[in-house]
């Protein structure tokens, strides 16, 4: 590319100078010549190839040389490039810059590549181009520099300044191989000579040159231009900024500083002179300062305390002020250049205080104006110039005085025309510094706050510099610094097995690695002498800079530089700290206080109007103390809401602003970075707190965060939400880290915070005059007049002291929590849990302070127990921590409960909450601990002892039993209780095998007062099975035998004495026969509940351990426990029953209660049945028990009698065979039995429901019966008895029918007569006559009491005719049955039902009553009739029961249906009823006839039998008297009708009587038997079949054609037919006169009747034919011999 260009360039000159100049053109042509004869194989090959060839260049050059514009810029275009590829041939490089000096005059462009090639030449021709060539390179450039043209200039200026640094360069360079370049010349500096090499030979001669140029002196060594002093300096500047090393280390350079800089910048301070030459000096002069400082010492001082003078505002014009504190900002904003400077000139005798200088007249400036920088009683933001106007307030505020911690001054009038008040980064900074404007040819226009600003921002600047030298120091490098967690190095277990206190010391010697390092003591560090010196500057120079801090803080300000003028006061307050110079770390600790919580605020909010009845809760209202989430999320929402309101003083009241918020975290970082070493100044960081807290309760309470401050130039951003709400997070991450800091406190260090922080506590104790106590003495005063009490002399109201205390409490909470691990592991006083414990607890018993306070102190110490505990699991001092903190609970208590007894109503609402936390914490430490737990149970329990108002330990004993019910303990409050109930929940649930035996009495006694509390019945329920876990754990530590062989033969009252004596001592029989004693105790309380809940648990107690008792053990626990527990029970229920008067339901209760006694006593009882080794022992108790039922009776009621029947019941019937009670015990238990009714009276007296009762009799019969059946024989009748008396007076149950299923008490005494065995003599016939009259109870009882709702016996009674069935049968060879009336009786009965039918409506489901009755009677006869005899002694019985059978067998053909329902079946009950006559009269047909049998029982059988047989009823007086004279009238025709009579409703039956009829009628074998039936039958046979032959006579003529009603006619033809059929017995009828016949007497002794209807019947085919024939049938009898 660089060969066609050239080649290019070539041909344009020669084509240009054909005709002008034949030199160029011949020169020309011949490089031409050569380029092309060159093989171009790289650039850099071609580079070679033409630097070896001189004559190359020769047309470039004589194309400069002709001064022509067109051929000097080809000329200068080529030589640019050939410098630049290092063309150039090396011999000619003179000639090269001469040829460019000759073009210098041309055009611009000429001239701009000109300038580029000087830079090339310098730059591949380092080693050609020095001295003369030099000179010229810099020549050319300074001259072009003076052109017209503005780009040409300026880039020659910019190129000489990068030829003036390629220089120095080289001098660098050079530098670095010192070694291998020899010196070449001498200069002279001093009077001495100094040997240079060449590159720093050129390069002193041309810095000193342009130093010469400054003063105005002509230039030694280099021909320079003439070049405006402007660039000189800015050329100087360049090379002071980029070589100033170089500067430094070469005398000769530093010597120019000396003699000719140093001396011109000075006399320029001094000298009006131009803004840009002002400015380019105070440039370099900074630069030298900075970099320079230690070889000019003197001159830096002098310009140092010059640019001091010139702050003044009269010494100097606001830019060149502007200028000098430009030069300090920068000075101050590197650590080594404050030292230096300090230590080589304040620090130094005889030497300007150019440090304490610089800050004194920052304090003059900072208040020289106070109206421009708006200083007022505190900082603000700046306001637009609207507001300017409504600024007058704050004026009047700055022109009233001097303002706490401002250093006065005079207040200077307004000034005029300016339009904003206040430095804010909007008009008091500027885009470009002074000493950046180097374009500006005049002193720009400032803001009149620009150098407030700029002071500003050194004080900033020297607190950062200190910081950054300062704080490095102060860490410890001796091991690998690590993020440790809480209580990570307190709770780590020792790794390596060493003992405990080699722990501690690791600790104890991390946390001396946690306190700051103090550099002063690092006396072997390199920096020592530094720190020595930034120690001495911060003792020496802090009140200028706390006095320049104050102002500003006061000041309006925008909130970057409040931010940076806050950090400003941090760090350097932090350097002060760890410099270990209390003084002014204490004075800026004090100052940050101040801006954070301003005396205006404070005064603006006591001073406030409030009421005195809403707000006195106020205060309080943020219990969680400052720096909480509420309180600040309240104060922004309050901002929020009155945003758009527009501030006054007037209404509102101040309260904490985004600037306070920041004051307030600056100390607070404070207090984190010097925590360990702040020791009595921590008084000054909680005070501060304290009184902010006050401020923002008391603001928050008021409503207002209108107008924050006393100032209404803050802006709604400043103050939105989102600002306020970042704020308040940082303040609160601050106060976090604070007491998170702590924990690497050394214990010496955290003892101060936590005594600085009950100072707050005591110092808010109530005196009689209602003022604080006074300061203590050891506490810095630097915050005095903050105190709470004494505001500018304004007492503060005892809610600002209760709010004092919240803040405290809540800090010393936070403080606790962080340092749980602290409080564990050293000693209390070493740790300072002593002055924890013994503050805390002295606080919440203090009667006299707030509720809240109170509160919050409880649980605050409840809380750090809580934690405390979490770390007392290792096995090192576990017992000692447990022991501290449950001390710690009880002393809490106690404490509370000393109150009590110095004044009986010091026990408040408040002081049951206290209780409460305290008791919810013991819980909580228990719970932790669990069986770690080995220390501390004497408290424990005292603790919990102290909610009862009698408590376990006073003397009250057990009640024995023998008393109604037991005396109920009170308790203090429910919620007392339910939190100590939970601990002794805790206690009897997980961790009893941890609790000291010498305790478990204790407990008991708690467990039973719990019981016995009546407040919370749910607790003392759960009590009560609290007994079963102990009693379960006592029981698997010991055995109670020897208990047993010890109290064996003592009374109840004894044993129960030394049970108790023993417990206290800690024997394990004696606290497990305790827990059961005091179980029993129970039983008698007055909740029904409790009772029932206490008596089952002693039951499973004992099942638990049936199998482990020795008999000796079961009988003691059966009289000392059980018994005393009936005899308790039957004591309250006589008591009841006399003179007690209780509720209905109460009784029930009471009842209920005796019911589960006894349930249990059935079950132990039982259970002791299969231990009992001495049966005799065992008669005993039971004889007793049986003396405790009797008296149970006295009581007159059924519900007691249950409970006693079903313990009889139950302990009987788990008797196995052969282990049963004696005789004369069993005989004394059924006459206990008996006498359960002589008490009948008293039942009816007092009623009540008696079906469970009479159950229970009966069931407890069984059980009698079966152990004793031989020995009762003879008690059986009366006990039988009283069975059927329980049936016949038994109530009905509610909602339940006894019509198709018995009641339990019915089938319970049917089973108990169907298990007695009847072999006994007269027990069947007894029987017997007990079922019959319980087969009629239905009958008899509503006989008896109509109106009585009670049951109706049915199915009783068909279960009783079931079980008289089978006893006849079995008994029915048994004389006795018949002898004593027994079976007539049972028969008699029996009919009842069956004659009943149809009118007895209470009928269940099928079988009926009379079915069952029919069904029983059938076979009681069929096996009875079998044994019919005739002789006389039998005769008389038999006669009865032939009288009952006829009865019978009335009953069952005969039926009332009158009385049935639409529901009845009366076909099937026909059918079942012609059934059972047919199985009855086989049975009883054939023995009718006979002699035993009367004819007039015969004759009622036939009559019942006719009676039966009517189908249709007969007119009245049809029928004659049928005992005496059946057959009278017996063809008299009544008078005919036409109404058609009904037929019967059981017709089937009426044939099947009617045939029986003319069965007993009809021949058979011609027995006696047999003839006296026929004989009785045969008049009612003639009289039924004359019966429908009369009425068809009668009334078929009035008929017409009309045929008979069917019936009728049915009827008619089955007896024309039977008529026709029937072989009558000769003997039955007598002969009818004049006619003989065998066996048609039926039918002549009808004939009159069957002519008239055979008249009547002629139309009537059928019943004529009939009629025909039968009349045949007389007829062939009639008279009619055998001829």
């Amino acid at each position: 590319m660089t060969a066609q260009i050239l080649a290019a360039e070539l041909g344009t000159l020669i084509q240009d100078s054909k005709r002008k100049n034949t030199e160029l053109r011949g020169a020309a042509e011949k490089s031409l010549q050569d380029l092309k004869a060159l093989p171009v194989t790289s650039e850099a090959q071609l580079s070679a190839d033409l630097s070896r060839r001189p004559h190359f260049i020769s047309p470039f050059l004589i194309a400069c040389s002709t001064h022509n514009a067109k051929f000097g810029s080809t000329g200068v275009s080529c030589l640019q490039r050939l410098s630049v590829s290092r063309a150039l041939p090396r011999e000619r490089l003179t000639e090269v810059l001469e040829a460019l000096r000759d073009c210098v005059s041309l055009g611009n462009d000429v001239q701009l590549k000109i300038l580029q090639a000087l830079p090339s030449l310098l730059q591949n021709y380092p080693n050609d181009v020095r001295g003369e060539l030099l000179s010229s390179t810099l020549q050319i450039c300074s001259a072009l520099q003076n052109a017209k043209n503005f780009a040409v200039s300026n880039t020659a200026a910019a190129t000489l300044q990068q030829l003036v640094i390629s220089i120095f360069d080289r001098v660098a360079s050079e530098d670095e191989k010192a070694l291998e370049i020899p010196t070449t010349v001498e200069v002279r500096v001093d009077g001495d000579n100094i040997a240079v090499r060449s590159a720093a030979h050129d390069a002193y001669k041309m810095f000193n040159d342009l130093n010469l140029l400054v003063t105005g002196e002509k230039p030694s060594y280099i021909r320079f231009s003439s070049i405006p002093s402007t660039s000189t300096l800015e050329l100087i500047e360049a090379i002071l900024s980029n070589h100033g090393k170089i500067i430094a280390t070469h005398q000769e350079q530093a010597h120019v500083l000396r003699s000719l800089l140093m001396p011109m910048i000075i006399r320029s301070l001094s000298d009006r002179l131009s803004f840009p030459i002002t400015l380019r000096i105070f440039r370099i002069l900074y630069i030298l300062i900075r970099n320079h400082l230690r070889i000019m010492p003197s001159e830096c001082e002098i310009a140092l305390g010059l640019l001091n003078h010139m702050l003044d505002p009269d010494a100097s014009p606001l830019w060149k002020r502007a200028m000098c504190l430009e030069v300090f900002r920068g000075i101050y904003s590197d650590p080594r250049l404050v030292l230096g400077i300090y230590g080589q000139f304040d620090d130094q005798e005889g030497k300007k205080n150019i440090f304490g200088d610089n800050l004194a007249a920052f304090v003059r400036l900072a208040t020289e104006k106070p109206a421009v920088i708006g200083l007022g009683q505190q900082s603000s933001a700046p306001a637009g110039r609207g507001d300017r106007k409504d600024n007058a307030s704050d004026q009047a505020v700055a022109e009233a005085g001097a303002i706490a911690g401002v250093i006065g001054g005079p207040v200077s009038e307004p000034i005029a025309g300016a339009d904003y008040v206040g430095i804010s980064m909007q008009w008091s900074s500027m885009k470009t510094p002074c000493m950046e404007q180097l374009d500006k040819s005049e002193a720009p226009h400032l803001p009149e706050t620009y150098v407030y600003s700029l002071a500003l921002t050194c004080i900033t600047n020297i607190s950062e510099s200190l910081a950054r030298f300062v704080l490095p120091l102060t860490v410890h490098h001796e091991g690998k610094s690590r993020k440790r967690s809480k209580t990570g190095d307190l709770t780590r277990t020792n790794s390596d097995g060493g003992p405990e206190s080699q722990d501690l010391e690791r600790t104890s010697s991390h946390r001396k690695k946690n306190v700051p390092v103090n550099p002063l003591s690092l006396t072997d560090h390199p920096a020592h002498a530094s720190i020595r010196t930034a120690s001495a500057l911060v003792d020496r120079c802090w009140p200028a800079v706390l006095a320049t801090c104050s102002t500003f803080l006061n000041a309006t300000l925008d909130a970057e530089y409040y931010r940076g003028l806050v950090r400003a006061v941090q760090k350097f307050t932090q350097v002060a700290g760890l410099l270990r110079l209390s003084t002014p770390r204490d004075a800026f600790l004090t100052t940050l206080g101040k801006a954070a919580v301003p005396a205006s605020l404070l005064l603006a909010n006591v001073s406030s109007p409030k009421s005195s009845a809403t707000d006195a809760a106020g205060v309080f209202s943020n219990a969680k103390g400052l720096l909480s989430v509420d309180s600040f999320v309240s104060q922004a929402s309050n901002m929020s809401a009155d945003k758009s309101r527009r501030p006054s003083h007037e209404v509102g009241s101040p309260s904490l602003g985004p600037r306070n918020l920041l004051c307030l975290r600056a100390l607070l970082n404070l207090a984190i970075a010097l925590g360990p070493t702040l020791q009595s100044a921590w008084s000054i960081i909680f005070e501060t707190l304290q009184v902010a807290d006050l401020v923002m309760a008391m603001a928050n309470h008021q409503g207002s965060a209108r107008t924050p401050g006393a100032s209404n130039l803050r802006t709604e951003s400043e103050f939105s939400p989102e600002k306020m709400e970042a704020e308040t997070s940082a303040v609160q991450a601050a106060a976090r880290r604070l007491f998170e800091s702590t924990v690497d406190f050394p214990n010496e260090s955290f003892v101060d915070l936590l005594e600085a922080l009950c100072t707050l506590l005591k110092s808010g104790s109530p005196s009689e005059s209602g003022q604080r106590t006074p300061v203590p003495a050891g506490r810095p005063q630097v915050l005095h007049q903050r105190r709470m009490g004494s505001v500018s002399g304004i007492s503060i109201s005892t809610e600002s002291t209760a709010r004092d205390s919240l803040f405290a409490l809540n800090k010393i909470g936070e403080l606790a929590s962080m340092n749980g691990a602290r409080l564990a592991q050293y000693g209390p006083e070493e740790s300072g849990w002593t002055v924890f414990n013994s503050e805390l607890v002295r606080f919440a018993a203090d009667n006299r302070r707030a509720t809240a306070a109170r509160l919050l102190a409880a649980d605050v110490l409840c809380r750090t127990v809580k934690e405390v505990a979490e770390l007392s699991m290792s096995e090192e001092g576990r017992d000692d921590i447990q022991t501290r903190i449950l001390s710690a609970l009880q002393k809490q208590v106690a404490a509370l409960c000393g109150n009590v007894d110095e004044d009986d109503d010091a026990y408040g609402d408040t002081e049951v909450r206290i209780h409460q936390i305290t008791l919810e914490a013991l819980k909580s430490v228990v719970e932790q601990c669990g069986e770690l737990l080995i220390a501390g149970w004497p408290s424990v329990f005292d603790s919990l002892v102290s909610v009862f108002v009698t408590g376990p330990e006073d003397g009250h004993e057990i009640g024995t039993g023998a008393t109604p019910s037991e005396p109920s303990v009170e308790v203090i409050s429910r919620q007392l209780a339910r939190s100590a109930f939970g601990t002794v929940q805790l206690i009897c649930s997980d961790f009893l095998a941890v609790v000291p035996t010498s305790s478990l009495s204790t407990l008991l006694h708690l467990l039973l007062n719990f019981c016995r509390q009546q407040e919370d019945l749910n607790m003392s329920l759960t009590a009560i099975t609290f007994f079963w876990n102990v009693s379960d754990f006592l029981h698997s530590k010991s055995d109670i035998s020897p208990l047993a062989d010890t109290l064996g033969g003592l009374e109840q009252a004894e044993v129960r004495r030394i049970v108790q004596s023993q417990a206290h001592t800690g024997l394990i029989p004696a606290l497990w026969l305790q827990v059961l004693i005091n179980l029993s105790a129970i039983t008698t309380d007055k909740r029904a509940e409790l009772r029932s809940s206490a008596v089952q648990t002693i039951q499973r107690i004992f099942e638990n351990y049936v199998d482990q008792f020795s008999s000796d053990a079961w009988m003691l626990c059966l009289r000392t426990v059980l018994f005393g527990m009936v005899e308790a029970n039957l004591a309250v229920q006589l008591s009841i029953k006399g003179e007690r008067q209780v509720s209905a339901s109460e009784n029930d209760q009471w009842n209920e209660t005796t019911r589960t006694v006894l349930d249990s006593v059935t079950i132990l009882v039982s259970a002791c049945l299969e231990k009992a080794g001495d049966t005799l022992s065992l008669d005993d108790a039971w004889t007793t028990l049986l003396d405790y039922f009797r008296q149970y009776f006295r009581c007159g009621s059924h519900a007691l009698g249950t409970p006693v029947f079903t313990t009889i019941t139950g302990v009987l019937s788990k008797m196995e065979e052969g282990k049963s009670f004696k005789t004369p015990t069993l005989i004394k238990t059924a006459a206990v039995w008996r006498e359960y009714f002589e008490h009948r009276d008293s039942w009816q007296r007092s009623p009540e429901p008696n079906q469970e009762s009479f159950g229970a009799y009966a069931e407890a019969f069984k059980a009698i019966y079966q152990h004793a059946q031989q020995s009762l024989e003879a008690d059986l009748p009366p006990m039988l008895s009283n069975l059927e008396k329980c049936i016949v007076d038994s109530d009905g149950i509610a909602y339940s029918s006894d019509l198709d299923h018995m009641t339990p008490l019915q089938k319970r005494v049917v089973e108990c007569f169907s298990s007695i065995r009847t072999d006994g003599p007269g027990l069947p016939a007894y029987l017997m006559k007990l079922l019959s009259r319980l087969s009629i109870l239905p009958y008899t009882s509503l006989a008896a009491e109509a109106e009585k709702r009670g049951p109706t016996f049915v199915a009783l009674s068909k279960a009783s005719m079931g079980l008289l069935r089978d006893l006849t049968v079995k008994h029915i060879k048994d004389e006795d049955i018949y002898r004593s009336g027994a079976f007539h009786f049972a028969l008699q009965s029996l009919a009842k039902p069956i004659e009943e039918k149809y009118v007895w409506q209470r009928e269940g489901k099928a079988p009926t009553m009379w079915q069952t009755a029919t069904t029983t009677t059938l076979a009681m006869l069929e096996a009875g009739l079998a044994l019919a005899r005739t002789d006389d002694a039998q005769s008389e019985t038999w006669k009865d029961i032939w009288s009952d059978t006829v009865n019978v067998a009335n009953g069952i053909t005969r039926a009332k249906t009158d009385a049935a329902t639409a529901q009845t079946p009366l076909d099937k009950d026909e059918a079942f009823d012609m059934d059972a006559f047919a199985k009855l009269r086989d049975l009883i047909t054939t023995p009718l006839g006979s002699a035993i049998v009367s004819d007039g029982l015969r004759r009622t059988y036939t009559r019942n039998l006719f009676e039966t047989s009517i189908i249709h009823q007969p007119a009245p007086g049809e029928i004659p008297n049928l005992a005496s004279s059946p057959l009278e009238d017996l063809y008299k025709i009544r008078f005919g009708q036409t109404i058609n009579a009904e037929p019967s409703l059981r017709s089937e039956m009426a044939y099947a009587t009617l045939s029986e009829l003319m069965s007993l009628v009809a021949v058979q074998d011609g027995s006696k038997e047999r003839v006296k039936l026929a004989q009785a039958a045969a008049p009612y046979l003639i009289l039924r079949a004359a019966l429908p032959l009369r009425a068809y006579i009668a009334d078929h003529p009035l008929r017409g054609g009309m045929p008979a009603p069917e019936s009728q006619r049915r009827e008619l033809l089955f007896v024309l037919k039977e008529l026709g059929r029937l072989e009558s017995e000769p003997q039955a009828i007598p002969n009818a006169p004049n006619v003989q016949s065998t066996h048609k007497k039926h039918l002549h002794r009808l004939y009159p009747l069957l002519v008239k209807a055979t008249r009547v019947a002629r139309k009537d085919a059928e019943v004529f034919e009939q009629l025909a024939r039968l009349t045949d049938m007389v007829g062939d009898e009639f008279g009619m011999d055998d001829e």
